[in-house]
């Protein structure tokens, strides 16, 4: 009796599917060895303007037009770049904004799952004003840093 649910079925077919690193499966939009893909998610709840995001950071990030640029869902984007200084660059230069919101960006590496790219840590700066100068010191940076996160 041959199953008829249409997820049992594409689990059965699928099931012993295996990939090795010499398949060449790359198309237009999967990244290759010639670049160097960052993943960009703005932390805002509502819906922002696909377009809007592209543009800004291309100039934010000083990339070329040419650099190209696939969302991935909605505040999500991968920048495809082509070359590794410029990632290295945009990773040391974070964090940064879009409209007053967090972008949280990652390397992105092939081999990796969009969905294994850890988008929920990320380094940010704080700068506690009005303390008295008697606060002013390492251990006092590193409680309040702790109180929100850990202390790098």
């Amino acid at each position: 009796m041959e199953d008829t649910d249409p997820v049992n079925c594409i689990i059965v077919k699928t099931n012993h599917l295996e990939f090795s690193d010499d398949e060449n499966t790359q198309d237009d939009q999967t990244p290759n060895m010639n670049h160097f893909p960052i993943i960009a998610k703005i932390l805002c709840e509502k819906p922002l303007n696909n377009n809007a995001i592209k543009s800004a950071l291309l100039k934010a990030w000083g990339l070329t037009p040419k650099t190209r640029i696939n969302v991935i869902e909605q505040n999500t984007v991968v920048f495809l770049l082509e070359n590794e200084s410029d990632r290295r660059r945009i990773c040391r230069q974070s964090p940064w904004s879009f409209r007053g919101n967090l972008i949280v960006s990652q390397p992105w590496h092939p081999h990796e799952a969009l969905d294994e790219v850890d988008l929920a840590r990320y380094q940010i700066w704080i700068q506690a004003m009005g303390l008295p100068v008697m606060y002013i010191n390492k251990d006092s940076a590193e409680k309040i840093e702790n109180s929100i996160g850990s202390f790098i």
